[in-house]
């Protein structure tokens, strides 16, 4: 299971260890057979490296923390905190160390079984078998076909499809806990396990797979988990990238190809004979797709409290992606100038393709003798062969190394008119197949990522910009606007763009995003910025609303915005298009889950409403998280929950930290995620999912209101009791969450205009100030989930003692056809269904009595929310509508138990320490350990 949805799995004993090794289990289908042979060589590793009594040993405390889970004599857990507490540092961190790399490996199998379920459900719907059942947002094919279900014609559907823009943004907040080393390592271990599955695989070739997966596991264990230096933000672009070369670029293509051959099954055709049966499919003719990718960045480009993103950091960003993307297509080049060879006479060349080569001739000479030498009749080869080099000159340009002056591309686009050429040969030489295939997919590439890779946008928070402004009209551009931050740093950035865009194109950077935007000024100042900075930077400016009171003035605040004379002119060069990104972190840390959510939903209805009455075209930026508590759960069900009319088939959302590693780090996974978002994207753009919409909203609209409000107090009540922050420090690891190097980024902001003299202390005193992603880490580490479902149960119960069992029935029927609200109560029921009282009670403990802290607030309110989701969905236990998926949780729990039964013996021993202790270092060493080991366990960080 993961947390970005629930699926289903076809294990019997999933994870469940037998004797004879950890995670050993008996079920013979492909993932418990693969679990089985993981956790196996994992424990002959730590038998090899460490010795059998300490394999023993974490053997013995699996399988106690298995027996507590069952009920079974509770008084050994007595017996387990005594042993856990004598352990002396070397044994602690092997057991750590233990379970930790145990998650890794079965999280990797549980990938491999997804990427099975999906060719299992592409073959049904091949054969036409589950297209009623699927869900219309679990593929494209489906949403197609629902589209036409629902009166839209194959033409409506084709400019439906045709009008998408899908821009999924990767973001650097430290929620990665993998280094990584390990991430590569880990595909390494993928591909031996795809050895293994082959059918055909010889003994001698089965042997040599199990050799390797030894060895790897063993590198594996050798590796240090945590990360000796401090993450610069050129490391979060180098392990970004890692994703783009492994799965990304070649995965696009695909995605598209999918979109096209759906559209051949709508397809009016006439009846072909059996010759020629797929006449008229994608592949042998122009695609009916163009593309509706494309990504943006914020990593090397998001400077909001990061004063380690500095003008020269987001320059270097831009220069190793397009040393990436170029590369890319390098390669492919390459492989075309290599198998495209059809031999054609001179006499019967295509003119276009002669009048190419005759061009490339006179700026290559060389190559082009080289070129006519090897391959005499494949002018195909020829050309490709000059792609390749003239890309390599390009690349070489770009990226700041020495290269000819002659032969460069300048633009994307002139390589595009090329390729077309290309194509128009290929169709003239009856070679329409290689046109509308592989030289297709090329084209494809390359409308998706130009020659930047990803669009790489600017963030800086308001405050920064206002005394960066003031600093600078007293002509004092060394006075920091924030913490390591000058006022000359604010508008070298914008400069930074211009040079960006003249060296690598508009499309390469140029998105400015105001963190915290309160009021319509925040916007032009960037804009005077921008003039001060000289004017040649082509900016859209994004206004970002994630507290509370910006959230429920947004459709005001954009109508001043949009009212604005200068800014509309502005606007009007950008083809009057307007971005507006909604932040779902600090709006949940603030209001609550429930407030949180109803605070989003109607911003989305309200900023959409404002952009219609002033004609702009506008696209609604979700900053969603991995975490239910910062937007997570299912993309696809939270794209149908969207305001109605919201949509208009353009889609943009983050995509952070962990979360990129989920999405992208296999090829058949992030082929499944992107067309999912598109599908649901596509439904949720349409007239009909509008119609559906409408009615519920408008009746729902009152009863969210209430439930809102009274949820609010509720989480406020809690948060702002005194002693509160108090308690969570000591109940919770966020202090030493915030000593891991999981990124660049500090983990409680600096305040702009504060000087350098103001520490930026890793514990925040108030929780205004702490970062939203430590914050929902340190309850997921606690096992207690509070930011994804605390004060939903005070709000359903008031609404209850208000309007009775009456007002429960409605709820229950807006529930069953409403999908904003259905997301909203399954994501809840899942951060419920994760959370673990038994476990929490223990960190509670670890700040005192419980009874006189604010945990016996939390406590009932977990057993209130229960009681009456329970009464709403009708379903007496959390998850029942997911059984699989439950019953994996349980089955990983008794392993994550090992690791906070460890955390929670190591915690206070370590804070009992004092600094300068030798001690103290080794102690801090094993609890991150274990918050990257519970953070695998729980496949979530923040």
């Amino acid at each position: 299971m993961s947390p970005r949805s629930p699926r289903p799995s076809t294990s019997n004993e999933a994870v469940r260890a037998e004797p004879g090794g950890i995670g050993t289990g008996r079920s013979r289908d492909p993932l418990a057979l693969e679990i089985r042979l993981l956790g196996s060589l994992l424990g002959q590793v730590i038998a090899e490296q460490e010795g059998r009594p300490l394999l023993d040993l974490v053997e013995r405390i699996r399988r106690t923390t298995i027996r507590l889970r069952r009920g079974d004599e509770p008084s050994l857990r007595t017996g387990l905190v005594a042993e856990l507490a004598a352990l002396d540092a070397d044994r602690a961190e092997v057991v750590i160390r233990a379970f930790g790399l145990y998650f890794r490996l079965v999280n990797l199998a549980e990938e491999r079984e997804l990427v099975r379920e999906g060719r299992r459900a592409d073959r049904e719907r091949a054969r036409g078998g589950r297209r009623a059942s699927v869900p219309p947002d679990e593929s494209l094919e489906g949403a197609i076909w629902w589209l036409r279900r629902s009166g839209a014609s194959a033409t409506d559907v084709e400019a439906a499809i045709g009008a998408l823009r899908i821009t999924p943004v990767l973001t650097a907040h430290p929620t990665e806990a993998r280094r990584r080393t390990v991430l590569i390592a880990l595909r390494r271990i993928d591909r031996q396990l795809d050895r293994l599955a082959d059918r055909d695989l010889v003994v001698d070739d089965d042997r040599d797979a199990r050799r390797r997966l030894r060895e790897e596991i063993t590198l594996l264990w050798r590796t240090a988990d945590l990360r000796a230096m401090a993450v610069s933000p050129l490391d979060e672009v180098r392990t970004a990238l890692a994703f783009f070369d492994e799965t990304m670029f070649t995965v696009v293509p695909r995605v598209y190809r999918d979109a096209d051959g759906a559209l051949d099954a709508i397809a009016s055709r006439p009846a072909a004979d059996p010759e020629a049966s797929d006449a008229g499919r994608t592949g042998t003719r122009p695609p009916r797709v163009v593309p509706f990718l494309a990504w943006d960045t914020w990593i090397g480009g998001d400077r909001d409290g990061n004063p380690a993103v500095t003008a020269d950091m987001t320059e270097r960003t831009l220069r190793i992606q397009a040393d990436h993307v170029l590369r890319g297509y390098e390669a492919v080049a390459t492989r075309l100038a290599q198998t495209i060879a059809a031999a054609t006479p001179a006499d019967r060349l295509h003119r276009a393709l002669a009048v190419r080569l005759g061009r490339d001739a006179e700026l290559l000479p060389d190559l082009d003798r080289q070129l006519r030498r090897r391959y005499p009749d494949e002018p195909y080869r020829q050309r490709f062969g000059f792609v390749a080099e003239r890309l390599r000159r390009t690349r070489a340009h770009l990226t700041g190394h020495a290269a000819p002056l002659t032969g460069r591309y300048g633009g994307p686009d002139e390589l595009d008119d090329e390729l077309v050429e290309v194509q128009e040969a290929l169709v003239a030489d009856g070679l329409t197949r290689v046109a509308w295939g592989e030289v297709a997919d090329l084209r494809w590439q390359l409308g998706t990522f130009g020659f930047h890779l990803a669009s790489l946008e600017i963030r800086q928070h308001s405050a920064v910009h206002r005394v960066a402004e003031e600093a600078l009209a007293k002509g004092e551009p060394a006075r920091e606007a924030a913490p390591g931050v000058a006022a000359a740093e604010v508008v070298e950035t914008i400069r930074t763009v211009a040079a960006a865009q003249g060296r690598f194109g508009r499309a390469a950077a140029g998105r400015y995003v105001i963190s915290f935007t309160t009021d319509p000024d925040d916007v032009n100042r960037v804009l005077r910025l921008a003039d001060r900075a000289g004017g040649e930077a082509v900016l859209d400016v994004v206004p970002l609303f994630e507290d509370a009171a910006t959230l429920e003035r947004s459709g005001p605040i954009l109508d001043a915005i949009l009212d604005d004379r200068s800014y509309r002119a502005h606007l009007r060069t950008r083809d009057d298009r307007q971005e507006v990104m909604l932040g779902y972190s600090d709006s949940n840390k603030e209001s609550g889950y429930l407030a949180a959510n109803w605070l989003l939903h109607r911003a989305q209805a309200a900023l959409a409403a404002s952009a219609r009455a002033h004609g702009v075209e506008l696209t609604t930026f979700h900053g969603r998280g991995g975490a239910i508590g910062r937007g997570g759960g299912p993309a696809n069900r939270a794209i149908l929950g969207l305001a109605a009319g919201s949509v208009e088939g353009r889609l943009k959302l983050t995509e952070q930290g962990e979360v990129i590693a989920a999405n992208y780090a296999v090829a058949g996974i992030a082929r499944r995620h992107l067309d999912r978002l598109a599908a649901a994207t596509l439904i949720a753009s349409s007239s009909a999912h509008r119609s559906a919409l409408e009615p519920f909203e408008e009746a729902g609209g009152p009863i969210l209101d209430e439930l809102a409000e009274t949820s609010r107090r509720a989480y406020r009540a809690l948060v702002d009791r005194p002693g509160f922050v108090a308690f969570f420090r000591a109940a919770t690891p966020i202090d030493e969450i915030a000593t891991l190097r999981l990124g660049s980024r500090p983990a409680a902001r600096g305040r702009a205009g504060a000087g350098a003299d103001r520490a930026v202390r890793p514990a925040a005193e108030s929780i205004a100030d702490l970062r939203a992603i430590p914050w929902v880490f340190a309850w997921s580490q606690a096992r207690i989930e509070l930011p994804g479902w605390f004060g939903l149960g005070s709000a359903l119960e008031a609404h209850h003692e208000r309007h009775g069992d009456a007002g429960v029935a409605t709820l229950a029927r807006l529930y069953e056809r409403w999908p904003f609200l259905a997301s909203l109560v399954d994501n809840a029921e899942l951060a419920l269904a994760r959370a673990d009282l038994g476990v929490a009670r223990q960190y509670a403990a670890l700040a005192g009595d419980p009874s006189g802290t604010p945990w016996a607030t939390i406590e009932a309110e977990y057993v209130r929310t229960t009681t009456w989701l329970a009464r709403l969905t009708g379903r007496p236990h959390l998850l029942d509508r997911e059984p699989e998926l439950r019953r994996r949780m349980g089955l990983r729990d008794p392993y994550v138990d090992s690791l906070s039964e460890l955390q929670v013996t190591l915690l206070p021993r370590l804070r009992a320490t004092a600094p300068g202790d030798p001690e103290r270092d080794r102690l801090l060493r094993l609890v991150q350990l274990t918050v990257n080991g519970i953070a695998a366990g729980l496949q979530r960080t923040g």
